[in-house]
């Protein structure tokens, strides 16, 4: 869409940057490092308070260790952190550091509302801050502004507490104690909740759309450049993309392993419906006395350590059994809902500009980056580039070829 609304009061700036995680990080490095100067030949709006990107946002029991891991911004290597600290606060002072380091003069808080064309292709920005033309963007705005949460037949009639992973901070603000606990979703977030909870109930109960997909594979550079390869190709045929989890699977590593030898990520099902204080679910039973397959990989290492399904899963209340049909329905009454079902793309800004294809994702080129409806645009976080290995990787494209287009 092309904006008839005059910018005269617009400052203009060759490239705008918007979001200042690793992705708009690394894009801006590699744009001070191509001799680029911060606050005039390109900009850095953010939507945050402060430094930190969604990082500043995770809660504080998610430390640095249980992190997905936090690849080196470039040039400035994060070095040997407490990997016991809270994640938040580590990045956070990183990210901070790296914006000093730089002189990067980020323009916070800055969301970016619409963007639309003004005139021989330039981009007018409106945002919390002002308004912004340009005439290349490189967006990295990641997911976590746009939660999403899956509507099942009956959730608008259940009274407990619900919230999502965007909103926990801590366990202390929920009183957890003997709760029965619905943990829903499928990725890393999920088992974490799960890992906080049996500290305080026995209670919780893990369920998703889809089976957990346990991964005993290594997650290193060659896996990961397979992950890449195979998201790549998904969003260069415009198709939106997928979960994080969905393309990399549960890092059965030892202590994920640990946890399931526990009874604590025991996978239990999926959600037929709701009512005011119960949830009616599909899985083995009667009333979930069985369990279902945990997925190859799980019930092969198990299956190795215990003489009896009882024993396997001795910590979930169950009976002897072992479920694979998911036919049988049960209800168990239920007091609160973490959803950890994901987030979208937060692109909604970028909406005025119709990039969006028939399949429902922005079409990108191969080289992973560059949109092909919006010349001058350019994609980090989005895709393959969603991780921070592959946010830095795309940053520095991203910064490169915005480079090349405004010159």
């Amino acid at each position: 869409m092309t904006s008839n609304a005059a910018p005269e009061k617009a400052q203009y700036y060759p490239i705008i940057i918007i979001g200042a995680g690793q992705a708009g990080l690394s894009a801006a490095g590699t744009l001070r490092r191509r001799g680029l100067v911060a606050g005039r030949d390109f900009v850095v709006l953010d939507s945050n308070a402060g430094p930190g990107g969604a990082w500043r946002h995770r809660w504080q029991a998610l430390t640095l260790g249980r992190a997905h891991g936090i690849h080196d911004l470039p040039g400035f290597p994060l070095e040997n952190p407490d990997t016991w600290r809270p994640a938040s606060e580590v990045v956070t002072e990183y990210y901070g550091a790296y914006e000093q380091h730089l002189d990067l003069q980020v323009i916070r808080p800055a969301k970016v509302k619409t963007v639309t064309t003004y005139q021989n292709q330039t981009y007018y920005l409106t945002t919390q801050a002002g308004e912004f033309t340009t005439a290349s963007i490189i967006n990295a705005t990641g997911t976590w502004e746009s939660p999403y949460v899956p509507y099942y037949p009956g959730l608008e009639h259940f009274t407990g507490k619900q919230w999502h992973t965007k909103t926990f901070r801590d366990a202390q603000d929920f009183d957890f104690i003997g709760q029965r606990v619905l943990v829903v979703g499928s990725g890393a977030s999920a088992t974490q909740f799960l890992i906080m909870l049996e500290l305080v109930t026995p209670h919780a109960i893990w369920v998703s759309r889809t089976f957990p997909r346990w991964n005993p594979e290594r997650f290193g550079p060659t896996w990961g450049r397979q992950v890449e390869q195979r998201v790549t190709a998904q969003v260069t045929a415009g198709y939106a993309p997928r979960s994080v989890v969905s393309n990399t699977g549960l890092a059965l590593d030892q202590d994920n392993l640990h946890h399931i030898n526990a009874g604590t990520l025991v996978f239990r099902g999926f959600i037929d419906s709701f009512k005011q204080h119960e949830v009616v679910l599909n899985g083995p039973g009667p009333n979930g006395s069985t369990v279902i397959s945990q997925g190859a990989a799980v019930d092969e290492l198990l299956h190795k350590k215990h003489s009896t399904v009882a024993d396997m899963y001795r910590n979930t209340e169950t009976l002897p059994g072992y479920g694979t049909d998911i036919s049988d329905q049960w209800v168990t009454p239920i007091d609160s809902i973490p959803w950890a079902t994901g987030f979208r793309h937060s692109l909604n800004h970028l909406a005025p500009l119709g990039l969006r294809s028939e399949h429902g994702g922005i079409k990108v080129a191969k080289d992973g980056v560059s949109v092909l409806e919006g010349p001058g645009i350019f994609l980090v976080g989005y895709g393959a580039s969603a991780s921070t290995i592959g946010a830095t990787r795309a940053g520095r494209r991203a910064a490169v070829a915005a480079i090349r287009y405004t010159q």
